[in-house]
């Protein structure tokens, strides 16, 4: 098993998108009304994903993608956190960049981003998880876990106090899995359409 920093290369790109961003949306539109998909082809989401994340990472340095890829031959059966094998967490080490082997298969992702606390406010940078998905035959896995312990590293790596991330209300799931690891609510957020 690899985590892995994602470039911003076009196949790079357009693999996490087809691999990992579209399965995520459509088992996020099942839990949460609010994310439904466009009624469009995949390709021309995939396609749009692709520009739109290029065109994220490229113009913010604060933004990452973590994959995780696991050889092809690695059966999700019966897997667990031991024979996922290890990952680089080593905050000594730099995190690998680059395309994932085409050998392996995309099984996972997080996104990072940093929020700047203004001198002014008496609180530490927050690093945001803005998304975390880890396909569902690796569901259980201890995976989901890996990628929060790769955010908190990428945290301690650009001096961030805390992680904090957002999750839909209608999100049971995620939510009691986020409470179990220490996460707390912070602030309500309301919204409404603009008329």
């Amino acid at each position: 098993m690899e985590i892995r920093r994602l470039p911003t290369d076009e196949d790079a790109l357009r693999r996490y998108a087809a691999e990992l961003w579209l399965p995520y949306h459509r088992d996020l539109a099942a839990a949460a009304e609010s994310h439904a998909l466009a009624d469009r082809p995949d390709e021309e989401l995939i396609a749009a994903e692709t520009e739109f994340r290029r065109d994220l990472l490229r113009e913010n340095a604060d933004r990452r993608l973590w994959v995780v890829s696991v050889d092809s031959e690695l059966a999700p059966d019966g897997v667990d956190s031991g024979t996922l094998g290890p990952e680089r967490l080593d905050p000594e080490k730099p995190a690998p960049a680059g395309v994932p082997d085409p050998d392996h298969d995309l099984v996972a992702f997080v996104s990072t981003s940093v929020d700047a606390c203004p001198e002014v406010f008496d609180r530490p940078d927050r690093l945001v998880v803005g998304d975390i998905y880890v396909d569902e035959s690796y569901r259980g896995s201890g995976l989901a876990d890996r990628l929060l312990e790769r955010a908190a590293v990428d945290a301690r790596e650009r001096d961030c106090g805390e992680l904090r991330l957002d999750v839909d209300v209608d999100n049971e799931r995620a939510a009691a899995f986020y409470e179990k690891r220490g996460f707390e609510p912070y602030r309500n957020q309301l919204t409404r359409d603009v008329k």
